[in-house]
């Protein structure tokens, strides 16, 4: 660098795609050469070491660039490192080996101008020859070495995939030994190319002596005969073959084998064997044939649980009609019997008035008149027979409410919801159930408490909402029954059997029915599993298991809506059902 008039300088070669910087020196005052470190020997990336743009324009161009005096030459004024470091003279001269660009030499001066003469031109224009020729034979063995490196990492690469190969086989083999299931590979002409050690001991033939023979069937023998039909018929397709095959295993007995094969083609297509695979299905298919006779007995068992279900289902339907007729009928009777015993008195009371008429009719005196007057009381009669005509009245009045009340009660569902207000359901069971509400020599009337809300028809099945209904409300009287037992008069007197009953709306879409007791209350561990199917807490002959688990259908299932019970033991229960204003 010193001959060359130059205080810093760079040598530029290809690697690959990119250029790199492979040498970078500068000469301190005192002479000595420094190599200045790079963080990055990309070309791109160091635009504060050269002036990148006048490199571009000699890769490009394949020309040097000279700039003897920067003061008069301001063709690179652009150039950042031009503007920072203002070299008064440059030189950036492009490697050529036969026209092709093979390295760049940048060298600069930035102290002193005019410092690249036409001799120091010379000289360098022979040293860049001189160093394509050697760039190039370093290149070329460079390649060589890599070629060398490149040779020995493929043999050494070969040679553990050799013995990778080798660790693979023995570790495949030894899989296929141990496998349960037969594994073999014959030629097109039945020769053994392979089996398992499970063909060999199911068999009782070593395995040297199935590679030994020329067809497989000097080995089975006679079970070698379905073998070769299935061999023929999966050379005689491209997709895998299927059979099923029962052979004499060494044990002595048939055994039924389920069989896949497929062909085994080389890398032209053509057919070099083919590849078995073999199922001992035996005790499978004993397995089947127990598991079928086990499911006919547990259908037997089925139906005759379903017909246990149907006729515990027939006995809640006879207990609900039983509930219902019940009710109907004592709540019928007494306006019943008050209708006629008014009818009995009512009669006598009309033909002594009809008599007392037919006086007037007959021309009697004065003196019969009143005296008849005077016999039958008449005055009481006009007064009375209104009356009783009144109070009959009011029977039949009450008789048509049951009526409508049982109506509501008992009307049948279409296969699609309708309007239905939940009041006249609820108050339609607790007419019907009024009959167990009432006082007896036991316990005092229980009291039923309603606090109804301003609620909305709702889309439902009333029916089913009123067997609902019906079955909290019975559930209800048979928990106030149950808290009574050892209870006096006087002490449920005092603390009144009540059942309460609330409703109101939830948000816009939902309404909310609460049924609660104060009788023996409900266990925590019975929460979880009060509305099972057949699940019951009432003694035996007591109770179905159906009532809530019908209720929890009706109102979850059918309707969408949800169902909780609350309470605790001695306190009371409460059943809370949300349900859907629309269906």
């Amino acid at each position: 660098m010193k001959n060359t008039g130059a205080n810093k300088g760079a040598l530029i070669l290809p690697n690959g795609n990119q250029w790199e910087i492979v040498a970078t020196s500068t000469l301190d005052n005192s002479g000595v050469e420094w190599a200045i470190d790079l963080s990055s020997a990309k070309l791109d990336e160091n635009s504060g070491i050269l002036p990148l743009n006048i490199v571009d324009c000699v890769k490009n161009l394949l020309k040097p660039v000279i700039v003897r005096d920067l003061a008069q030459q301001s063709d690179w004024d652009s150039d950042s490192y031009i503007l920072k470091y203002q070299p008064q003279s440059l030189l950036c001269w492009p490697i050529l080996d036969r026209g092709n660009l093979v390295g760049i030499l940048y060298l600069e001066n930035r102290l002193t101008a005019k410092v690249f003469t036409r001799d120091r031109l010379q000289l360098l224009n022979l040293l860049c020859s001189q160093a394509a020729i050697c760039l190039q034979n370093a290149l070329l063995y460079k390649k060589y070495q890599d070629y060398n490196l490149q040779l020995e990492r493929s043999l050494v690469k070969i040679s553990r995939t050799e013995a990778q190969l080798a660790d693979q086989k023995k570790m495949l083999q030894a899989i296929l030994d141990v496998a349960p299931i037969w594994i073999w590979m014959v030629n097109p002409s039945g020769k053994v190319q392979f089996v398992n050690k499970t063909i060999s001991q199911d068999v009782g033939v070593p395995l040297s002596d199935f590679l030994a023979v020329d067809h497989y069937k000097d080995i089975l023998g006679e079970n070698a005969a379905g073998c070769l039909v299935s061999d023929a018929a999966c050379l005689a397709q491209d997709l895998p073959h299927y059979s099923s095959e029962i052979l004499r295993l060494v044990d002595g007995k048939l055994h039924d084998l389920e069989i896949t094969k497929v062909q085994l083609k080389n890398s032209h297509g053509e057919t070099i064997g083919i590849i078995g695979l073999g199922v001992d299905a035996t005790e499978r298919k004993r397995a089947a044939e127990l598991l079928q006779e086990q499911n006919q007995q547990l259908e037997g068992t089925l139906k005759n649980l379903q017909q246990a279900q149907l006729q515990i289902v027939q006995s809640e339907k006879m207990s609900a009609l039983g509930n219902l007729v019940a009710g109907v009928a004592h709540e019928i009777n007494n306006p019943i019997g008050f209708i006629s015993g008014n009818l009995s008195e009512g009669k006598r009371s009309l033909e002594d008035v009809i008599e007392h008429l037919e006086l007037y009719r007959s021309g009697a005196s004065q003196s019969e008149i009143a005296d008849h007057a005077e016999e039958i009381d008449l005055d009481y009669l006009l007064e009375d027979l209104p009356k009783m005509i009144d109070s009959m009245q009011l029977g039949c009045e009450r008789i048509c409410s049951i009526s409508n009340s049982l109506r509501t009660f008992s009307r049948g569902d279409k296969d699609y919801k309708v309007p239905f207000n939940i009041h006249e359901g609820i108050d339609s069971a607790i007419l019907i159930l009024k009959h167990r509400l009432k006082a007896n020599e036991h316990r005092p009337q229980i009291e039923v408490i309603t606090k109804y809300g301003n609620l909305p028809k709702i889309e439902c099945f009333p029916g089913q909402l009123n067997q609902v209904f019906m079955n909290l409300l019975a559930n209800a009287i048979d928990a106030l029954e149950e808290s009574n037992i050892g209870r006096t008069f006087s002490e449920i007197t005092a603390n009144p059997n009540r059942i309460t009953i609330c409703t109101d709306i939830v948000g816009e879409r939902y309404i909310k029915i609460k049924i609660a007791d104060n009788g023996t209350g409900i266990k925590e561990e019975f929460k979880q599993q009060i509305f099972d199917h057949l699940f019951t807490t009432k003694g035996v002959g007591k109770g179905t298991g159906l009532g809530l688990a019908i209720v929890h259908q009706i109102a979850v299932e059918k309707h969408g809506g949800s169902i909780e019970v609350n309470g605790e033991p001695g306190v009371g229960t409460e059943f809370a059902i949300v349900l859907p204003v629309k269906g």
